[in-house]
C-alpha cells in the first residue's frame, strides 16, 4: 500500500538554514513546535542531539530521535515536527559542496537514477557510523570557536567524511527503502530531479510513474508548493549553479546544458528566484574567502578536495608531495598551485593542522607521554611536534594538556 503525503502547512522558506553567512559554521537550534516548511539552494545536515519527533520531506514522514541524521537536498522541502512535549535539539550544517548535484544529475543511467531515487534521507539512530558522525560534528563544532582560514580547511575536510559515512548507512538500507513505497509526490519530485536537464513535461513524468498527469501535479504542488513548471524550473536554475563553479563557462552555455531553451528565460529566473544576476552569484560563490567569507574556490578543484581527504585519512604517515601527486594521478607542481591559489597555503600546512588537531585528542583523552603522542600523530619527535603545536596553538603540548585536564604531561615540556 502506498504511503500518502503529508501536505504543507505554508509555503516553503529559504535561507533559514543555508546562505553565505551559514558556509561552515555549525548551527544550534532547538525546535518546540512544528516549524514552517524549509527549502534551501543548497544541501545541509541536519543532526538530531536530544528529542523525538518527525521530519516531513517532500510529504514523506520519517520518525526521527537523538542520534538520527537527515541529509537534505536543495530538491527537498523539509518540515520539523518535534513530538509533544519533547522539544528537538539539532546540529545543523549547509554542506558546501555543490559539485555533488552536477556528479549526480548530470549523466543519469538507469542504474544511477535508482540509486538517486531509493537514497533514504534519513539514518539512524544505531551504529558506528552515527557514532563517528556525532563525533565529526562535535570535532567540526570545536573548530568553528576558531575561525581560521586553516581550520576552515578541516571543517569542510570533515563535511566530506560525514558525508562518506552518510553514504555508507544509507547504502546498506537502500533494499529497506522502495520507490514504490513512497508518496507520489515525493516519487514525482525525485523523479524531476534526476531528468531536470531534459525536455520533460508533466505528461511524460506521469506516465513515467504510472500516474495520471492531474493526479501528478496535484501530489507534487501539495508537498512542495509548486506547480510542475515552478519545480522543473527551480531545480534547474539548483543545476546551474554548480556549473558557476568553473568560472570559465558562458552564461549561455550554462542555460543550455541545464535544461534552458532560451537565455533569457534562464536570466529572468534566476534573477526572480536569487534576487541577483547570475554574474552577481558567481562573483559571491568565489569570492577568495577573505574574513570568513565563502570558501567555494577550493571546491573547484577535484585534485584539491581529493588532496586534503587524502591528508587527513594519512595524516600518521609520513607524506611529501611527490607520495601525494603519485596518489591523485597529478604532479606536485599542480598541486602546490593549487593549495597556493586556492587557499594561499601548502599541503604541508595543511597536515601540520591536522595532526595538531589529532594530537589535541590524545592530550585531551590519554595519558601517553607527548613523545609517544608526537610518533603516533605522524610528527617523528616530540621537538617537532611542540614547535608546530606552539605555532598553531600559542602553547606547547604540556600546556594544552594541563588547560584541558588539570594535568601535566610525561615527559612533557
Amino acid at each position: 500500500m502506498k504511503k500518502k503525503s503529508r501536505p504543507l502547512c505554508e509555503k516553503p522558506r529559504s535561507g533559514i538554514f543555508c546562505g553565505p553567512d551559514k558556509y561552515l559554521t555549525l548551527q544550534e537550534h532547538t525546535i518546540t513546535e512544528e516549524m514552517y516548511p524549509v527549502m534551501e539552494l543548497d544541501s545541509y545536515f541536519v543532526f538530531v542531539r536530544s528529542g523525538k519527533g518527525i521530519f516531513i520531506i517532500n510529504g514523506e514522514e520519517f520518525h526521527v530521535e537523538s542520534g538520527c541524521m537527515a541529509w537534505i537536498q536543495a530538491t527537498q522541502v523539509l518540515t520539523i515536527c518535534p513530538d509533544f512535549g519533547d522539544p528537538l535539539r539539532l546540529w545543523v550544517c549547509a554542506y558546501d559542496y555543490q559539485l555533488l548535484s552536477y556528479y549526480l544529475f548530470r549523466e543519469i543511467s538507469a542504474t544511477n537514477e535508482s540509486e538517486i531515487v531509493n537514497g533514504i534521507p534519513v539514518i539512524g539512530p544505531e551504529g558506528q557510523e552515527l557514532r563517528d558522525i556525532e563525533r565529526l560534528f562535535s570535532q567540526f563544532r570545536e573548530l568553528c570557536k576558531k575561525g581560521s582560514r586553516g581550520s576552515a580547511v578541516i571543517r569542510s575536510s570533515y563535511l566530506r567524511k560525514i558525508e562518506i559515512l552518510y553514504n555508507r548507512v544509507a547504502g546498506r538500507m537502500r533494499d529497506q527503502y522502495k520507490i514504490i513505497d513512497m508518496p507520489l509526490g515525493r516519487r514525482a519530485s525525485l523523479y524531476i530531479a534526476a531528468h531536470s536537464s531534459e525536455n520533460l513535461t508533466s505528461e511524460k513524468v506521469a506516465k513515467a510513474l504510472g500516474a495520471s498527469e492531474p493526479a501528478m501535479n496535484h501530489a507534487l504542488l501539495v508537498v512542495t508548493g509548486m506547480n510542475f513548471n515552478q519545480y522543473l524550473s527551480r531545480l534547474r536554475l539548483v543545476l546551474a549553479t554548480t556549473y558557476f563553479l568553473y568560472d570559465s563557462l558562458p552564461f549561455d552555455y550554462i542555460a543550455s546544458i541545464s535544461g534552458f531553451n532560451m537565455d533569457i528565460t534562464f536570466f529572468r529566473r534566476f534573477k526572480s528566484l536569487t534576487g541577483m544576476t547570475p554574474q552577481s552569484f558567481r562573483e559571491q560563490m568565489l569570492c577568495d574567502g577573505k574574513d570568513g567569507s565563502i570558501y567555494r574556490g577550493m571546491i573547484m578543484s577535484e585534485t584539491l578536495i581529493s588532496a586534503i581527504s587524502y591528508l587527513y585519512e594519512n595524516l600518521t604517515e609520513y607524506i611529501d608531495v611527490e607520495i601525494l601527486a603519485k596518489a591523485l594521478y597529478t604532479s606536485g607542481s599542480i598541486l602546490r598551485s593549487q593549495f597556493k591559489s586556492r587557499l594561499n597555503t601548502s599541503y604541508k600546512q595543511v597536515l601540520s593542522q591536522f595532526r595538531v588537531r589529532y594530537a589535541e585528542a590524545l592530550l585531551t583523552t590519554t595519558d601517553l607521554p607527548t613523545v609517544d603522542i608526537a610518533i603516533e600523530s605522524g610528527f617523528g619527535s616530540d621537538r617537532t611536534m611542540g614547535r608546530v603545536f606552539y605555532s598553531i596553538n600559542g602553547m606547547t603540548p604540556c600546556e594544552f594538556r594541563k588547560l584541558r585536564t588539570g594535568r601535566r604531561s610525561r615527559n612533557g615540556k
